[in-house]
């Protein structure tokens, strides 16, 4: 369909891009970790922006045809959904979600771009919020006076000052507790991090039998095909993203933030570890010796639905966020890249894990000034926050 109908602000996109540049326990919210939120009072929030890497519009379709997604469904019935070209798989997802929120290319943004060195030749700059040279969602909104909570976004370690609350990418969080760090680098006004702190949860927190849902449960080989990298990677997504929808929550009830972007980044973990599970053939072909591929058949049967459960997952977490849209708010829910499955390369091996990504992510968008039921397929990454600020 023609992208002048996907929304009423389509018109004002080169604007703003100019703009921008100057159920189980786990389920539940906090209850796996024991460290239960406190109450969120909803309908404060402006504008909600959920990024969820990862995500296959493919699957969302199937699973929201089959009644699995109703936060999901919901949210696509209401408004307009825009396709559009990622920066690349080879480039580093940092850079990927930075250009996402500011609108620029990798080498206008400074993140992804070459700053001078000391010795005045150039070189790459860092991954951190120091290199930025470029206003984003978020700095716009806390320049005007707005609140703003940043929850676990790429590229926000350490983080930066804000009128409201950010908190750093969770991988960095945990590890940095771990080895002693000084913890105010993840967290700001550093006053939250009290309240902050219980709720950023290690993987190890989630136990085999919490992750069950996640299974077959006919299978015969049963939760003894959750061990190792199945079980860590798991655990680890499930945590990761309970922590950061569970800090999402607070920020909104404890900080007053009225304008709310949260990084869930678990489903592409999930989707890297599991899809040879979901789509076995491929990796079965490969297989020589008779008892590998019954060992690999057995888990396959048993981790077979894991990916869609972790859709399921998600579904709950987006519905539990967006429960704290207001009355007229904007909602967006981004992914950098979707997934094209296994596949076998020119030299015959089968290419699985990071390879699977597709060049491509979404858009979904919801609010006053979208119109719903539009469709745009022919849009670039740096269209997703002009299109966002302009809505």
């Amino acid at each position: 369909m023609r992208t002048d109908r996907i929304i009423l602000v389509s018109i004002v996109v080169v604007l703003a891009a100019a703009a921008i540049v100057a159920a189980p326990k786990f389920f539940g919210r906090g209850e796996a970790m024991e460290t239960p939120a406190p109450p969120v009072r909803s309908g404060q929030v402006s504008l909600l922006v959920v990024g969820i890497e990862g995500l296959e519009l493919s699957i969302v379709e199937r699973l929201a045809a089959e009644g699995r997604l109703p936060n999901l469904s919901r949210l696509m019935s209401e408004g307009a959904l825009l396709s559009f070209d990622s920066l690349g798989k080879d480039v580093d997802a940092r850079i990927q979600w930075t250009s996402l929120v500011t609108g620029m290319k990798p080498e206008n943004q400074g993140i992804g771009g070459l700053t001078p060195s000391g010795r005045g030749d150039m070189v790459r700059a860092s991954l951190v919020p120091e290199s930025r040279t470029v206003d984003t969602i978020w700095t716009m909104l806390s320049g005007d006076g707005e609140t703003v909570g940043v929850i676990g976004w790429p590229a926000t370690w350490p983080v930066e000052e804000v009128n409201g609350l950010m908190v750093g990418p969770h991988m960095q969080y945990v590890l940095e507790r771990l080895h002693d760090a000084e913890m105010t680098q993840g967290v700001y006004p550093p006053s939250a991090l009290d309240s902050i702190d219980p709720l950023m949860k290690r993987g190890d927190s989630v136990k085999r039998r919490d992750l069950a849902p996640f299974l077959n449960p006919a299978a015969e080989l049963g939760l003894e095909a959750l061990t190792g990298q199945n079980y860590l990677v798991l655990s680890e997504s499930v945590a990761q993203d309970r922590s950061l929808t569970d800090v999402a929550l607070i920020a909104v009830d404890g900080h007053d933030v009225t304008n709310l972007l949260v990084f869930l980044g678990g489903l592409n973990a999930v989707s890297q570890r599991f899809w040879h599970y979901m789509d076995p053939e491929p990796l079965r072909e490969g297989i020589v010796l008779t008892t590998d591929v019954e060992l690999f058949d057995a888990m396959a049967e048993v981790l077979e639905d894991v990916i869609d459960n972790y859709y399921v997952f998600i579904d709950r977490l987006v519905g539990e966020l967006s429960a704290l849209a207001g009355d007229g708010a904007t909602v967006a829910v981004v992914a950098d890249h979707g997934y094209v499955g296994p596949h076998v390369n020119e030299m015959g091996r089968v290419k699985i894990g990071y390879d699977m990504h597709s060049d491509r992510g979404l858009l979904l968008l919801v609010g006053p000034r979208v119109r719903p039921g539009s469709r745009a397929d022919d849009g670039e990454l740096i269209d997703v926050a002009p299109t966002i600020i302009a809505a």
